[in-house]
């Protein structure tokens, strides 16, 4: 079982791996995904806040027509109580219509508050725009330095994966696949020695069971670990 041709691939592995880090911590990129979230997040409150609009107009609406027809209503109960005479009615069409003219004033106070709202809405809408403007400038103008550090990365990986491949064709088939099965499910690195002395798994420093220490011992071969899901193997 070729361990030595293994271990080299996973060295490989953990080149691309650094070399991905090395890519995401970049000054370059940090300041594009800075700027790129910032506009993202700007978008959405844009969203957030045309939907407030948006249930403002409605509330405008709404208010405008129930104003409307108080309006009408207090019309005709002045045309009403211009032909009554009689004392009582007149009374009952007095409390009637003070009541329409509270409903109105109450109309106009909600009316005057979501104006209110409109207004401070606009003041952030012309901010929301320029936030995005100069989000959007600030991607496009960190964007070409990012992507100059993108390609110089992929090109040392693809040089690092071509020689993977190349080296893998010299493994055993079930070999790799143990060990990409393994790098799905464990943290890296996927393969780790036996501490011979401790009957451990040097990758968590679980002490395996007799079974499994006895067969790397006796076939050199590989087992998972039941605890980190590494794919140990004998020295």
């Amino acid at each position: 079982m070729n361990i030595e041709g293994m271990l080299k691939y996973q060295s490989l592995d953990r080149e691309i791996n650094q070399l991905n880090e090395q890519f995401r911590t970049s000054e370059a990129t940090r300041q594009y995904n800075k700027y790129m979230k910032l506009y993202k997040q700007a978008i959405e409150d844009g969203k957030r806040m045309s939907g407030v609009i948006g249930e403002h107009f409605v509330n405008v609406d709404r208010l405008t027509k129930q104003y409307e027809k108080l309006l009408a209503d207090i019309g005709e109960y002045n045309n009403v109580l211009d032909e009554i005479t009689d004392v009582k009615q007149a009374d009952y069409y007095e409390k009637q219509l003070l009541k329409l003219y509270n409903a109105l004033e109450a109309i106009e106070k909600e009316l005057d508050n979501v104006r209110k709202e409109l207004m401070k809405l606009d003041a952030d809408a012309k901010a929301f725009f320029t936030n995005v403007n100069n989000y959007f400038m600030a991607v496009k103008k960190s964007t070409p330095e990012m992507e100059k550090v993108k390609l110089e990365i992929q090109t040392k990986a693809r040089e690092v994966m071509l020689a993977q491949k190349e080296l893998e064709k010299t493994i055993e088939p079930e070999l790799v696949e143990k060990y990409k099965k393994a790098k799905e499910i464990a943290k890296f690195p996927p393969l780790v020695p036996f501490d011979e002395a401790t009957n451990s798994c040097m990758g968590c420093g679980l002490e395996l069971s007799k079974d499994i220490a006895a067969k790397l011992r006796q076939d050199g071969g590989l087992e998972f670990c039941p605890n980190c899901n590494r794919l140990v193997y004998k020295k």
